[in-house]
C-alpha cells in the first residue's frame, strides 16, 4: 500500500506530508458553493487518471449528470468517458418517507443497513479504491436512530478499509460554523473550505483542522478553482 493517496489538488497535498493517509476517512465541510463537490470529484479524477484507481461518486442531493456537467464546465474533464471505462461511478441516491399501507405511516425508502449494503455492492463491482458520499449530512439528518448509524458508518469504513478503500465525505457547516460530534466522529481528518476576507478582498480558504496519523498545517490557506483544478496558494 502506498505511504499516500494523493488528492491531486495543486499545493494541498503538500500540506498534509503528500497525500491523505491511505485507508482514511477524510470529512470536508464547508457552506453550499464553497467548492466541496469540485475538490471530491478532482480527488476521484486523478486517481481515475493518474493511477488507475476506480472511485465512486455517491450523490444524495445532486444528480449525477449535474455533477459531470459542472466538472467539464469549470475544469473541461470529460467523467462521462471515464464512467463508460468503470473507473468513476456515479450513484445518485435519493432516501425519502413514503406512507406505507400496513403501517400507516411514513418510513424511508431505505434502511442505514440496506445502505451500507448496497454501497459496498458498488465498491466491489469495480473494485474501488476511492470512494466519495456526498453528503454525509443527509445521512445524519434522515435516520433517526443515531446508534444505528454510527455503528453501520462504523462497519461501512471498516469494509472500506479492509479493501484497501480512502474516502472523502462533505458535510454542510451551518452559519455559525460549528461541526456537529457525530461528524467529528467519523472523520480521521476534518477539512473545512470557507471564504474570508484577505488582502483587501474575498478569498476562497481551506484549513485542515483535524489529522491523525500525520503532520499538516494549521494554517489558513486560500485557495481558487482555476480552469485545471483547484489550487492551493503558497502563503
Amino acid at each position: 500500500m502506498a505511504d499516500r493517496v494523493p488528492t491531486g489538488v495543486k499545493g494541498f497535498d503538500e500540506l498534509i506530508g503528500g497525500g491523505l493517509v491511505p485507508t482514511s476517512v477524510a470529512i470536508i465541510g464547508g457552506r453550499p458553493g464553497s467548492g466541496k463537490t469540485l475538490f471530491c470529484s478532482q480527488f476521484l479524477y486523478t486517481g481515475a487518471t493518474k493511477y488507475k484507481e476506480p472511485g465512486i461518486y455517491i450523490t444524495l442531493e445532486q444528480r449525477g449528470d449535474d455533477i459531470k456537467q459542472d466538472v467539464m464546465g469549470t475544469f473541461g474533464w470529460d467523467l462521462d468517458d471515464l464512467e463508460k471505462k468503470k473507473l468513476i461511478l456515479f450513484w445518485p441516491l435519493r432516501i425519502k418517507k413514503v406512507f406505507h399501507p400496513l403501517e400507516k405511516k411514513k418510513v424511508l425508502t431505505i434502511s442505514m443497513l440496506e445502505l451500507s449494503k448496497k454501497i459496498m455492492e458498488l465498491v466491489d463491482s469495480i473494485k474501488a479504491k476511492r470512494v466519495v458520499i456526498d453528503s454525509v449530512s443527509i445521512i445524519d439528518m434522515m435516520f433517526e436512530d443515531k446508534f444505528q448509524v454510527r455503528s453501520e458508518l462504523v462497519a461501512l469504513f471498516d469494509g472500506f478499509k479492509d479493501r484497501g478503500i480512502t474516502a472523502l465525505l462533505t458535510t454542510e457547516i451551518p452559519e455559525q460554523g460549528e461541526r456537529s460530534e457525530f461528524i467529528d466522529f467519523l472523520g480521521d481528518m476534518v477539512i473545512k473550505l470557507d471564504t474570508m476576507y484577505l488582502r483587501d478582498e474575498f478569498r476562497r480558504t481551506l484549513t485542515v483542522s483535524k489529522m491523525r496519523r500525520s503532520e499538516h498545517s494549521h494554517f489558513i490557506h486560500p485557495f481558487e478553482i482555476t480552469k485545471n483544478g483547484i489550487e492551493v496558494m503558497k502563503l
